[in-house]
This record gives structure tokens, sequence and C-alpha cells, in this order.
């Protein structure tokens, strides 16, 4: 089974994130009533993703993406589509060397659901609220029937067991079978979580739901740059 591309403008997947980045330039125009450019920290994010930004602002920002070093390597040095990257190594769980709101906005799309257990979405989170004046996350639906990392419905609503059995005895979905090691990491670091625990990691947000044929995909957490801006 094939993974939809993110890229092509005729998968769903593409039009749902295009329709994300309506509310993502909303906040680099707020952030940009100050000093410009707009500088933005990217948690565990790619290049590639930014291709959706209006290019009317892609000279406004500067982007910082923070990820693992096997991540890194894999980033198109060379391609940078008008934006001005930096690239780091480093872990979202733990920050220490960005100081309190050093960036303008924090950014993370479908990343925290990556990071481990739910001590590490809560370090993850912690982190994200921190390093900028306003932030943007956004994570798959643990409600909706589709599991979006393989494509297959009711998967995360399995015991922990029964996946693990799935990823070493089939090709589960867009992945292939998996070794032992390979398929607890896989069970560890794909947790997605419902809409109250989002608003527990996030608590000073604004919250949305996106919706798919009426059933609640994803879940969006927001705070603008202005001071008291948060949850209502």
């Amino acid at each position: 089974m094939k993974r939809p591309d993110a890229t092509d403008p005729r998968s769903i997947r593409y039009r749902l994130r295009k329709a994300r980045f309506a509310l993502i330039e909303r906040l680099i125009h707020e952030a940009a009533r100050g000093a410009e450019p707009v500088r933005i920290l990217d948690i565990g994010g790619r290049r590639d993703y930014w291709r959706l930004l209006d290019p009317a602002l892609r000279d406004r920002v500067e982007i910082t993406i923070v990820n693992l070093a096997e991540e890194v390597a894999r980033e198109e040095a060379d391609d940078s589509f008008g934006i001005r990257f930096v690239t780091r190594v480093g872990d979202g769980r733990a920050m220490p060397e960005i100081a309190d709101g050093e960036y303008d906005l924090a950014h993370s799309n479908s990343v925290i659901e990556h990071v481990g257990l739910y001590a590490d979405m809560a370090r993850f989170a912690a982190e994200h609220r921190r390093v900028a004046r306003a932030y943007y996350m956004q994570t798959p639906n643990y409600w909706f029937p589709i599991e979006p990392h393989y494509g297959l419905p009711f998967f995360h609503w399995l015991s922990e067991p029964a996946r693990l059995f799935l990823h070493t005895h089939v090709n589960p979905g867009f992945a292939r079978r998996a070794d032992w090691p390979e398929a607890m990491s896989r069970v560890d670091h794909t947790r997605m979580i419902p809409r109250r625990l989002v608003r527990v990691f996030f608590p000073d947000a604004v919250h949305a739901t996106e919706r798919l044929a009426l059933l609640p995909k994803s879940l969006i957490a927001w705070r603008g740059p202005d001071p008291g801006e948060g949850a209502p």
C-alpha cells in the first residue's frame, strides 16, 4: 500500500495541509508586526513541508528546523525554494540551548505523537510553549477511525501486544513487516492522543478540530503572539 503524497495537489493530505496553512500564515502575519524576519522554530519538521507557504511570505521568514540526526541527514541542503532555513540536530523534548521566547513562532506538524510515552509528550509540549511567543501544533486525533501513519482502520485502537504482533507478522498498511526491535520502536513512537490530552498539554491554547467527512481527523492548538491570547 502506497502512502498518499502530501505534495500532490490532488491528494487529501495536500488539501488538508493547504487549509491548515491559512492559520499558520495568519500567525506569521501577526508575528510580523515586530521586526522581520519572523523567526520560526519548526520542531521535528522538514523543509519540503514549507513549500505550501505563500510565496509572498517566503522572504519574510527564517525557519530553524530542529530534528533528530538521522532526519537532518536526509534534508536537501540546497533546496530552499526562497526561504532562509537553518537546520540543527536536537530533541524537541529538551532544548536548553534555546532561551524562553527566543522565536516568534514555534511549529510542529504531526510530531507529538512520535516523541514517546505520555511523559515525553508533556516535556515536548512544555518546550513547544516555552521557546516562542506564539505557537502552532497539529496532531492526528485518536478518535479518527483510520490510523494515518499506516492507513489502516482501527489499527491504533488495538492493544499494544496486538500491534506488535501485526508489525512482526504482516505488512501493516504503508509499512513493511518489522523485526521485534523495530516493531517495539514503532509502537512506542506512534502514539495518537485524544482532544482531552491535547488540552492538558497545551492549556493556554485555542483549540480546533479538523474534520474529514464530518469525522474529527486532526487536532490543532495554537497561541497568538499577543499577551493573553490563548484559550477562551
